[in-house]
């Protein structure tokens, strides 16, 4: 069957991953004037068969929302979603929210019963991964946008770096990653490697390996959640920070790194959209939440993060739409 997309409604802007790095600083004239539009893959999945959440619905003339998915693709391996995340732009409010989702979260998956969030991705794509996401968080997901870990690094170094502190024990760990990751793309380790803790601005590589660590000390997944939503961030403010001339040439290297399923005209239309309000307002939590979830091994062995899904989704929803801040809502709820 052939895929199909609604008609969207007038004015309904969406937003995506990495582009962001473009779009917020870039005209539309001028976007056209590089002709780089039709050089990213475009996707279009069935919308008919996202499960798109009434709830949700009723807010989708105030917040947009769109899946964000980093897929570890190596040789002879399914895609997995090792990032995951759901980028909301509040139009009413100026402001951006990117929420993690934990990439170990237990959830039924459509026609594979309950396991990992991450492989919903690797068993049905994108379309599985946003229809499990809408189903599981009550979401009305109707977009999404994926990039490779590899590309990941190329994106990184576009935008110059991302500066962040990074201690003794992420250092170790970064540095396992960053080995494999040398020895996959037949880059030299010692070029590449941490030889000390602390603030540093950190190149491509090094961020792609910082942003999967979860073992040892470090925090576990929902450490790694955190240290990707501050990769990043980094990098859209470095893209806010840079000189507009620039954009024209980073949108020419950046495009091609990106699979998604909106058009070119949605995609400049939600540009003008979140610019209207100037400079938008970032804001990051990762869901289910610290404090409300436990590590679990199933019956077949399978480590997951179970947590209620009552509680996730109240949470998710109250910081999306209502715009309250996870330490709002707990300390509402500590209140006597």
């Amino acid at each position: 069957m052939a895929k199909k997309k609604r008609r969207r409604r007038r004015g309904c802007g969406h937003f995506l991953f990495c582009w962001l790095l473009i779009f917020l600083g870039l005209g539309g004239g001028a976007f056209y004037a590089w002709r780089v539009l039709g050089s990213y893959e475009y996707n279009p999945i069935d919308e008919e068969n996202l499960d798109v959440s009434a709830v949700s619905q009723q807010y989708a003339d105030k917040v947009t929302n769109i899946a964000l998915f980093g897929v570890d693709s190596r040789a002879g391996e399914g895609s997995r979603s090792d990032a995951m995340m759901i980028l909301s732009v509040d139009s009413r409010r100026g402001c951006i929210k990117l929420s993690s989702l934990m990439r170990d979260s237990y959830v039924a998956i459509d026609g594979h019963g309950q396991t990992k969030l991450c492989h919903a991705y690797a068993y049905g794509g994108p379309e599985l991964a946003v229809k499990t996401i809408n189903q599981n968080f009550q979401m009305d997901i109707r977009e999404y946008a994926t990039v490779n870990f590899n590309q990941m690094a190329d994106i990184v170094d576009a935008v110059g770096g991302v500066e962040l502190e990074v201690s003794e024990d992420e250092m170790k760990e970064a540095n396992k990653a960053l080995w494999e990751y040398c020895v996959l793309n037949d880059l030299i380790w010692d070029d590449y490697k941490f030889t000390a803790p602390g603030l540093q601005t950190l190149n491509g590589p090094q961020a792609v390996a910082y942003g999967r660590i979860r073992k040892g000390s470090t925090g576990g997944d929902g450490a790694r959640t955190g240290r990707q939503q501050e990769i990043l961030e980094k990098m859209l403010q470095k893209a806010l920070d840079m000189n507009a001339l620039k954009y024209p040439a980073l949108a020419a290297r950046l495009m091609p790194m990106v699979e998604t399923s909106m058009s070119a005209p949605e995609l400049l239309g939600l540009a003008a959209q979140v610019l209207s309000h100037g400079r938008p307002q970032i804001q990051r939590a990762t869901f289910p939440c610290e404090g409300d979830w436990s590590n679990k091994t199933t019956s077949s062995g399978l480590s997951v993060v179970a947590y209620s899904d009552d509680l996730a989704v109240d949470r998710l929803h109250k910081f999306i739409y209502d715009d309250i801040s996870i330490e709002d809502q707990k300390a509402a709820e500590n209140q006597p």
